[in-house]
C-alpha cells in the first residue's frame, strides 16, 4: 500500500508571545498535524483560534516557542522551504499605480522567470484568474475580488508544490466568494498534486471546497480528519415516528432519545443501525405502528460545534518525504 506524502508536517509546536513582564499569550497549544499533499484542507476556527499564527509559523514568519515544522522535508522558514511555497495573505497590497501585468511580471522575474517563458506563464495566470481583460489596468481602479484574484495568481507564478491562503474568502461579497471558491477549485484540478492549505472562520467554505478539515480551538486542535470520514461516522442518523406505543416503551424512547409527540405520533432520532434495528424489532413485537423511519444528515457544522467530543480524529500519521 502506497504512503501518503506528507507536504506539511507540524510536531508538537507552540508559541507564546510575551505581553509584558513576566506575562505570555498561548496563541498555539502543542499543535501536531500533518498535511497529506494534493488534498485541499480548511483550517477552521474562530477569530483568535491560532490560525493566521500557524500559517505565519509555516511559511517562517514566526518561529515556534516549542517544537519543529518542516515544508516538503524542509525545516520551515528556510530558503528552500519558502521556494516551495505560494502564499495569499489575508489582506494583500499592491501600489496603486502599478498595473496588474507589470505585477505578475514582477514576481515572475523575482522566482527566476524571463523572457518568453515569463511572457507565457503571466498570460496563463491571467487567464486562469480570469483578469485577462484588466490586465492593462491600474490595480487601484481594481474591485476586492479582483485584487484577490490578482493575489492568487501572483501566488501560482512559481508553480508551487504548496498553497497556502490566509482567509482568501474574507471580506467578499457572496459573488466574489463565488468566484474565488470556483478558482480554488480550478487550481486543484488543473494541479492536482499541489496541496491548498487555508485558513477560514466560514464553515461553508471548507465544506464546499476541502477534502479534509482541522478545526482550532483557543490555540488547541479540536479536530483534524476527512470530511467524508467525518460525516460518514457522525453525519448520519435515524428519525423514526410511531404510534400505539404502549406506556412502557414512550416512557423509554422519551428518556433515551428525547421522543416527542408530533402531529404524525411520537418521534425521536437513534443515531447506528443497531439502535434503528432494536427499536423497530421492540416496536414490532409490542403492537406499536411504525409510520416513518427516515436516514437524516447533519451537516459539517452541526457536528464539528456540538457538544460531542473529537480529540480521537486524526489525520493518519505517515512517513514525510518526497521534495
Amino acid at each position: 500500500m502506497s504512503t501518503k506524502v506528507i507536504d506539511i508536517s507540524i510536531n508538537e509546536v507552540t508559541k507564546e508571545f510575551a505581553t509584558g513582564i513576566f506575562k505570555k499569550k498561548l496563541a498555539v497549544d502543542k499543535l501536531t498535524l500533518d498535511i497529506p499533499r494534493g488534498q485541499i484542507v480548511g483550517l477552521l476556527g474562530a477569530n483568535g483560534s491560532g490560525k493566521s499564527t500557524t500559517i505565519k509559523m509555516i511559511l517562517g514568519f514566526l518561529k515556534p516557542t516549542h517544537g519543529q515544522i518542516f515544508v516538503c522535508d524542509q525545516p520551515a522558514g528556510t530558503r528552500q522551504s519558502r521556494s516551495l511555497i505560494g502564499y495569499l495573505p489575508e489582506n494583500p497590497r499592491f501600489q496603486k499605480f502599478l498595473r496588474g501585468e507589470y505585477i505578475l511580471n514582477y514576481y515572475g522575474r523575482l522566482y527566476g522567470l524571463g523572457g518568453k517563458q515569463l511572457t507565457q506563464q503571466t498570460d496563463h495566470m491571467l487567464e486562469l484568474v480570469g483578469l485577462k481583460h484588466a490586465r492593462a489596468e491600474r490595480v487601484g481602479g481594481y474591485i476586492k475580488g479582483m485584487t484577490q484574484r490578482l493575489a492568487i495568481a501572483q501566488a501560482l507564478m512559481n508553480k508551487p508544490k504548496l498553497l497556502i491562503f490566509d482567509e482568501p474568502m474574507s471580506g467578499l461579497d457572496p459573488l466574489g466568494r463565488m468566484e474565488i471558491r470556483d478558482l480554488i477549485r480550478a487550481i486543484h484540478d488543473g494541479m492536482p498534486d499541489t496541496t491548498i492549505f487555508f485558513s477560514t472562520h466560514i464553515l461553508s467554505d471548507v465544506e464546499a471546497l476541502c477534502s479534509s478539515v482541522a478545526l482550532l480551538k483557543k490555540g488547541v486542535l479540536k479536530t483534524a480528519c476527512e470530511i467524508n470520514q467525518l460525516m460518514v461516522q457522525d453525519g448520519q442518523f435515524y428519525s423514526i415516528v410511531v404510534t400505539d406505543l404502549n406506556q412502557t416503551l414512550e416512557t423509554k424512547y422519551r428518556a433515551e432519545h428525547g421522543a416527542t409527540t408530533t402531529s404524525l405520533g411520537l418521534s425521536f432520532n437513534v443515531e447506528s443501525v443497531d439502535i434503528l434495528t432494536a427499536r423497530l424489532t421492540e416496536i414490532s413485537r409490542t403492537g406499536g405502528t411504525i409510520v416513518s423511519v427516515n436516514t437524516q444528515r447533519r451537516g459539517l457544522e452541526e457536528i464539528l460545534f456540538s457538544d460531542r467530543k473529537y480529540e480521537n480524529f486524526q489525520f493518519p500519521r505517515q512517513a514525510a518525504g518526497g521534495a
